[in-house]
């Protein structure tokens, strides 16, 4: 993978109008994008609230494997960051990967796995990690099985997750007990699964892995299912705000934070309809 520059943190906008679906969901006015401090550190996922943007990677910037939580400002000033921010291994002593990340009720959970550490796909495991948000001290974390967990969000008083690896969404307890599972229908593209989720109303919106580097293809794109109650069906696949935006994603109010890998940038849209 070619190295990104580090570039200092700016703000800037891009004019114009991202028809986000053409029924449910429109974005309005500029797109936003918040420049990372330091390299690689848009390379996951991404958590917000009213004043904080919360990003996590599991790289440094020398790309070895690393989970850092970086925080800036929604204006785009960089506030902190947390190196080592999870050092779990798994039960043979693997590195697990910062996936997707949801702010909730003052806490922080993110998910966790051991796919780059390229165990037997039988041996894929996933965890949730739960941060205090004040600090982001480590209060919980809670074993969650097989598969490759990328995203987490709340819906209808549960937490739900989706994989890299395995088409479907499970439902999960506030103590991350298994509810349910749902399969999903959306077709993964060579780069792989889902990788951020939030839901508007009974909407799931489930965005795709995305190119690590410019030069090769626009991000798949985030596929919008409805639930019904017992099953998601899947209503179209919307092309993403920018060429990377294929990665976490997080809906806050009017707007949606969108983590670019290869622009190592948040991505923010406007006005939701």
């Amino acid at each position: 993978m070619k190295r990104m520059m580090t570039v200092a943190c700016v703000i800037a906008g891009i004019s114009g109008l991202f028809a986000f679906s053409s029924q449910t969901i429109a974005y309005h006015g500029k797109i936003t994008a918040i420049k990372m401090k330091k390299p690689f550190r848009a390379w996951q996922g991404v958590g917000a609230d009213e004043k904080r943007i919360y990003i996590t990677t599991d790289r440094d910037s020398d790309f070895s494997l690393s989970n850092t939580i970086s925080v800036y400002g929604v204006n785009g000033k960089y506030i902190t960051e947390k190196k080592n921010a999870y050092t779990g291994k798994d039960h043979k002593k693997r590195f697990m990967s910062f996936g997707d990340c949801l702010v909730s009720n003052q806490f922080l959970y993110a998910t966790v796995y051991n796919f780059n550490a390229s165990p037997p796909e039988k041996e894929r495991v996933s965890r949730i990690v739960k941060y205090r948000l004040s600090d982001l001290e480590q209060i919980e974390q809670y074993n969650i099985g097989q598969g490759t967990a990328e995203s987490i969000a709340n819906y209808k008083g549960s937490f739900w997750v989706v994989y890299h690896d395995k088409n479907e969404i499970k439902r999960f307890d506030e103590n991350f007990h298994l509810q349910a599972v749902y399969p999903l229908s959306g077709e993964f593209g060579a780069e792989g699964g889902y990788q951020g989720i939030f839901f508007i109303k009974d909407n799931l919106y489930a965005n795709l892995h995305g190119s690590n580097e410019y030069g090769k293809e626009y991000a798949q794109g985030i596929d919008h299912y409805r639930f019904d109650g017992h099953e998601f069906k899947f209503v179209n696949r919307i092309k993403p705000p920018t060429y990377g935006a294929g990665q976490g994603v997080e809906r806050v109010g009017d707007s949606i934070f969108w983590a670019d890998r290869p622009g190592n940038q948040i991505i923010i849209t406007q006005g939701t309809d």
